[in-house]
């Protein structure tokens, strides 16, 4: 089988997170049941668009013959994952089916669950599937994959004619299948950049445009906070509605996104760009020139560009079209991608921190919202506000500025945010701008713990 021809990223369409469902038009009253006129399970075309993302990223970027390599010592090869997809949701459809594994079964045991050691303690790993002495063919993956995939084409399309029963159960083992494999490509992708970039065949041509003036303006805004905050994925229990019909609009949860937590936040501000590469490299080689220590500090997202000291040289910064140059291309203006120690560092460095959780999801769910209230006579009324929160209360009801929050997504994304691969690669901060939505996950100070009453998936 030979791979898929490349594809432009604007011909990829709506194939992760929904967006569709979440680019909401501002209506007035705001419509904030609107989410239940839409599908509750993907559609067979987001399938479609996934699967050719999937295939773009798996079988035309990453080079046949670098399949078996693993340029993170800490995960499997690239062949695994071609495996792992299929794998894991054909579990999953085979569960929601009553019915037997695809064949090979043995596929099912080999490609189930990877490797995740404890990054502090590497001799600790979670039980995972069994690594066979050689991974099978490319060809009998591919053939197995697309075997599972017409499995989940016949599903969906019973379905979609009305012919199969949407039971609550079995959709949510279809949407934890279809979610897996989105997150899947972007957790594949941080894998592909840490490739030798000549190893890289880029899906498109691109052209990188010269550095031009000096780093955006900072941009801050205020928040009043407040208490009694209400934060959760709501009415998504998962033994409540085993065995129920499909409810229209339903929304799932993985396991860790509920139940229901109640906030209280203290008025904070928060920066709303984040830190590019321009302002990374000036914070190292501050550090650099003072007798401070930047081990560990540059971060895994770029790449030296020629053979001077560190930090005295120029880098670029790892993407699938290219190591543009921090120093002299619009890459100094994006978004830097760094691991918490080092976003702490920087924060610290700079006098400040890194927000909570709960801070990040209050300001990234109401600044939007804000802004796209404030139009016509508002503008000056948002201008003049003390915090956007504030605002808000004055322009909407405080019980819809509370079940905003309490949505499992943000319900308003600026038209030119860089997500559902608007872009191959980071899109520049702009000044006086905001950037909380696209680019790049955000780091918080919060740690990953389950929520009181957690209880894992069945």
């Amino acid at each position: 089988m030979s791979p898929p021809p490349a594809i432009e990223s604007s011909s990829l369409g709506k194939w992760s997170e929904p967006i569709h469902r979440v680019r909401m038009m501002l209506q007035q009253p705001l419509d904030l049941g609107a989410q239940s006129r839409y599908p509750t399970i993907p559609s067979l075309p987001e399938w479609r668009h996934l699967w050719s993302a999937w295939d773009t990223l798996i079988l035309h970027i990453i080079p046949r013959r670098c399949l078996h390599d693993r340029p993170i010592d800490l995960r499997h090869p690239f062949i695994f994952y071609l495996g792992h997809v299929p794998a894991f949701a054909d579990i999953h459809m085979a569960a929601a089916e009553k019915a037997p594994l695809t064949e090979p079964q043995s596929y099912a045991q080999w490609f189930e669950r990877g490797i995740d050691p404890n990054i502090e303690n590497l001799s600790i790993c979670h039980s995972h599937s069994e690594v066979p002495k050689e991974w099978p063919l490319l060809d009998d993956i591919l053939a197995y994959r697309d075997r599972v995939r017409a499995r989940f084409t016949n599903w969906l399309d019973a379905y979609e004619r009305g012919g199969r029963r949407a039971e609550a159960g079995a959709a949510r083992r279809v949407w934890m299948a279809f979610e897996h494999e989105a997150l899947h490509f972007e957790t594949l992708l941080y894998m592909v950049l840490q490739m030798n970039p000549e190893d890289i065949k880029a899906p498109i041509e691109a052209s990188f445009a010269p550095l031009g003036g000096k780093q955006p303006r900072e941009s801050w805004v205020r928040y009043a906070g407040g208490s009694d905050l209400v934060f959760s994925l709501a009415g998504d229990n998962e033994s409540e509605m085993q065995g129920q019909e499909l409810p229209s609009g339903h929304v799932f949860g993985w396991d860790n996104e509920s139940s229901q937590i109640r906030i209280s936040l203290k008025p904070f501000s928060i920066r709303s760009q984040p830190i590019t590469n321009g302002e990374y490299l000036t914070f190292l080689q501050t550090l650099s020139g003072s007798s401070e220590s930047v081990d560990g500090l540059v971060p895994q997202s770029w790449v030296s560009l020629d053979q001077e000291p560190a930090l005295s040289g120029d880098y670029g910064v790892r993407t699938v079209v290219g190591t543009p140059s921090i120093t002299t291309t619009e890459a100094a203006m994006w978004p830097v991608c760094v691991s918490q120690k080092q976003a702490n560092a920087y924060a610290k460095w700079s006098g400040k921190r890194l927000p909570t959780e709960a801070e990040w999801i209050h300001a990234s769910r109401t600044y939007h919202l804000a802004r796209a209230l404030a139009t016509g006579d508002r503008k000056a009324g948002f201008a003049a506000s003390k915090s956007i929160d504030g605002f808000l209360a004055q322009e909407m009801n405080p019980g819809s500025v509370q079940e905003i929050l309490q949505q499992p997504y943000d319900m308003f994304v600026p038209s030119d945010a860089n997500v559902d691969l608007a872009s191959w690669h980071p899109q520049p901060v702009i000044a006086d701008g905001a950037m909380f939505i696209g680019n790049a996950w955000e780091w918080t100070s919060t740690q990953f713990y389950p929520y009181d009453g957690f209880k894992p998936s069945a």
